[in-house]
């Protein structure tokens, strides 16, 4: 079982609760050198202590601190995405596999590596995750839906032999659903797509070549230029392989190979 997530960063004076996220930041900047994020890590009583003098300092009890995830961009502004055991709007996680419309949010050069820095210099990818802001997203989402809509409702019969592409019309349900979620932040928000725990079921060597951000939109390019052909085979290509890392990533080869043997 792996995880991929989808959050969105609120810019920290667009928060209700500004106060409480500025001494909240301000505390975790200096008690841990650094940025709270998904990759941060806590060992034995670390965290305990951390909560007990996080209370003190904000004059609440450890069971009522409300945790984030927040970074701060080249200009020096703070980006936060709240975490805590209840409904969390800011975030959308899944099992197995990345949905095709999340690729849609993202350019290809918004690309970027968490890294482990292991023996003799040596550099490990980590994980993928992609970074934009809320409003770039918000427009290619918007470009991509009207692309599809348009493209179905002029070519749909020369699209019926064109079976992966047919296959596009689940993705206009999940751009609206998408579409739905992000309506609910401000547009001076930003977003982040986390490989997450899928990145351990793409070969390490190949995480450099992984670019579904940018054969998402070569397909829509030339769907948009009804280049059906192509644009089938690249997409039959890219569910081919997501489907490969979803097994993967679920057991489910393993499982396979067992029943074969």
């Amino acid at each position: 079982m792996a995880q991929s997530v989808l959050m969105v960063y609120e810019h920290i004076e667009s928060l209700n609760e500004f106060d409480y996220w500025k001494k909240y930041i301000g505390f975790y900047e200096k008690y841990w050198d650094g940025p709270a994020t998904p990759q941060s890590s806590w060992w034995g009583q670390e965290y305990n202590n951390f909560r007990q003098s996080l209370s003190d300092h904000l004059g609440t009890e450890t069971q009522h601190i409300k945790d984030c995830f927040f970074f701060k961009n080249e200009g020096g502004e703070y980006f936060v995405c709240p975490i805590g055991n209840s409904i969390n709007l800011n975030i959308l996680a899944i099992d197995n596999i990345i949905p095709l419309e999340w690729f849609i949010l993202f350019h290809a050069d918004e690309k970027k590596y968490f890294f482990t820095h292991t023996g003799f210099g040596a550099v490990h990818h980590d994980s993928i995750y992609y970074r934009s802001n809320l409003e770039k997203s918000m427009d290619r989402i918007n470009k991509a839906e009207k692309l599809l809509i348009n493209s179905f409702k002029i070519d749909e019969g020369n699209l019926k032999s064109y079976e992966y592409i047919i296959k596009l019309k689940e993705v206009v349900k999940g751009i609206f659903n998408i579409k739905d979620w992000l309506s609910g932040f401000s547009k001076e928000g930003m977003i982040i797509l986390n490989y997450g725990e899928i990145t351990n079921h793409i070969v390490q060597d190949s995480m450099k070549n992984e670019n579904s951000v940018g054969e998402i939109w070569n397909i829509l390019d030339n769907l948009e230029k009804r280049n059906f052909k192509e644009a089938n085979s690249d997409l039959r290509h890219f569910n081919i392989k997501w489907s490969d890392i979803s097994m993967n990533a679920a057991g489910l080869q393993n499982d396979m190979h067992t029943k074969l043997q």
